[in-house]
């Protein structure tokens, strides 16, 4: 059986299994992660986990510009990180995030950032 606590202290994958350091999936991205748990027992939130993500994304595409800030090999085969994958993931990249509109944005941004002081204060 296997459940989010074997899989995130697995002394085989991990040096300090027990230690607590979220930074450990940035040294090892390729490390199992099992988010929302696995099989009957998984998250009861995660379809609306995921539909968030999915909003959050739509939302990130439609403020802003990405620029490409290195190269990056596009070949499904020459540019995969692991060529022996069934899904081709690329190499890591650096993008620009650029505002497709700042005005609009700053403006936004000072909105949410008002609307969160008033429900502070209240």
């Amino acid at each position: 059986m296997s459940t989010t606590l074997t899989g995130s202290t697995d002394p085989e994958v991990w040096s300090d299994p027990r230690e607590f350091r979220p930074e450990r999936w940035l040294e090892q991205p390729n490390a199992p992660l099992h988010t929302y748990g696995l099989g009957y027992r998984m998250c009861a939130g995660s379809l609306l986990a995921n539909r968030e993500l999915y909003l959050i994304f739509l939302r990130l595409l439609n403020s802003f510009e990405l620029v490409q800030d290195s190269q990056v090999d596009v070949h499904p085969v020459r540019g995969s990180s692991d060529p022996t994958s069934l899904v081709t993931m690329c190499h890591a990249y650096k993008v620009i995030f650029k505002p497709r509109n700042e005005t609009v944005l700053r403006e936004a941004l000072k909105a949410a950032d008002e609307r969160l002081a008033a429900k502070e204060r209240a």
